[in-house]
């Protein structure tokens, strides 16, 4: 048997990375960050807690690391289907893109709303998502602007805190939720 190849072993490590990634992520989210001792995320990667050492320095960089990963996803949506908003479809396209990634990963989104109460996590929070979160924003407030909304600015951070809202909604209230109607209303008052 041959040694593996550089590009091998890269793949290796790339999905036991994305193994414990998605551990901490459940663990996270059922028992919150604080709770989750680093030990259950190795069991539950099936990998030694020394190993896990490998892969992220600490707990902190672990969380790093899963919230870099689900804002990638966020990032990969947003830059392919709503990097210019120009017209009330491309909003349309927006928000209802927002809501089926939330449907699409719901233990993420949960973990995601949680860590908002969490003063332990709070700042490294801020500082992953408050780029982004300024980009979508200045966005928005392009889009309200270009259609000659008097306050654009607020006009788009009331549109984000109703997508807060409507997500965090859907996420306690699951299935119960009437998730599409409500979407349908916020288009027809935001577009």
């Amino acid at each position: 048997m041959s040694p593996r190849t550089n590009k091998q072993n890269a793949e290796i490590r790339q999905k036991m990375e994305q193994r414990i990634l998605d551990s901490a992520l459940s663990l996270f989210a059922e028992s919150s960050f604080i709770g989750t001792p680093m030990s259950a995320i190795a069991n539950k990667s099936c990998v030694s807690k020394g190993n896990l050492y490998n892969y992220f320095k600490s707990k902190k960089d672990l969380l790093k690391g899963v919230l870099l990963h689900g804002l990638d996803q966020f990032s990969e949506y947003f830059d392919s289907s709503s990097a210019s908003l120009l017209t009330e479809k491309d909003f349309e396209v927006s928000v209802r893109g927002n809501f089926e990634l939330i449907e699409n990963n719901k233990v993420y989104w949960k973990l995601y709303y949680n860590l908002f109460a969490q003063s332990e996590v709070q700042k490294m929070f801020t500082e992953i998502f408050a780029p982004f979160l300024d980009q979508y924003i200045q966005l928005l407030e392009s889009y309200y602007t270009n259609k000659g909304d008097k306050n654009p600015k607020a006009t788009a951070l009331l549109l984000v805190s109703a997508l807060d809202g409507i997500s965090l909604g859907y996420l306690m209230m699951g299935d119960e939720y009437p998730l599409d109607e409500v979407v349908d209303q916020l288009i027809i008052k935001f577009k």
